[in-house]
């Protein structure tokens, strides 16, 4: 029984989702049906952790275990040919017998982009938050480092059966982008791209960090009313979680 490790790539648009759900098509739903066609019975897959509904990915990571009949490049290519166009397996290789995909990670990093033009091009629409309001990005950055080091993020999470909530942020950026890159043509515009770099993450943590900083650039939320939410662990008032289409889980280092 040979314990293989997936590096994969997803457009989530289509999709609710990592994890297996009763009644909604998911990423992990799609890659289980193909490995059924392929090996003939049920394989269950392991994430290195779950993406909500909307959010993409560019190195997602899982394992499974199965009797190889095969090479693992020519299984690549049957997998590949077997899954929708959004949802694409980028490498294979087996892996020790005590390798988890969830429980051996040791960082996770996830990039967002925001677009805030008045308008915004129809070809990225699906991957930015388009904000079309002035920002103040001088506040922004401030607000920023606020969130770096090791910290209890309840404030910032989402409804979750998780008990500990103390994260590590090592790194947490912003940089401003005047245009973007899309297939051999690049669009011009006022663009962001936060990126940020932990030792876990807490549901819907990211989208509402980018939230709250946004907020802090719009005049909305004040730099205070950070720190307050720290000390109180009560998620602040005038914070929105942004919207899942502008995430990306960029790399799970282990």
């Amino acid at each position: 029984m040979a314990h293989i490790k997936m590096t994969i790539q997803y457009d989530g648009t289509n999709y609710f989702g990592w994890q297996r759900q009763k009644k909604e098509q998911t990423i992990q739903i799609k890659i289980e049906e193909s490995l059924y066609k392929i090996f003939k019975k049920p394989v269950k897959i392991r994430g290195a952790g779950r993406t909500d509904a909307g959010v993409h990915a560019f190195g997602q990571v899982a394992s499974f275990k199965a009797e190889l009949k095969m090479p693992l490049d020519i299984l690549k290519k049957v997998l590949n040919s077997l899954l929708p166009d959004d949802i694409k397996i980028i490498e294979l290789e087996q892996v020790e017998d005590s390798f988890h995909p969830q429980y051996s990670v040791k960082r996770k990093s996830y990039i967002y982009y925001l677009c805030f033009d008045e308008e915004c091009s129809c070809f990225i629409q699906r991957y930015v938050w388009h904000y079309p309001w002035t920002l103040d990005l001088s506040l922004m950055q401030e607000a920023l480092s606020l969130f770096k080091g090791t910290n209890d993020f309840t404030a910032f999470s989402g409804s979750t059966d998780v008990k500990n909530k103390i994260r590590t942020v090592y790194d947490f950026t912003m940089q401003s982008l005047t245009k973007l890159c899309f297939m051999d043509m690049c669009l011009n515009g006022n663009f962001i791209k936060f990126r940020i770099e932990a030792d876990g993450f807490l549901k819907y943590m990211v989208r509402n960090l980018v939230g709250c900083i946004v907020e802090v650039g719009r005049g909305k939320l004040k730099i205070e009313s950070i720190k307050k939410a720290f000390e109180t662990g009560k998620r602040p008032s005038t914070m929105q979680t942004a919207p899942s289409k502008g995430l990306f889980l960029e790399k799970i280092f282990y």
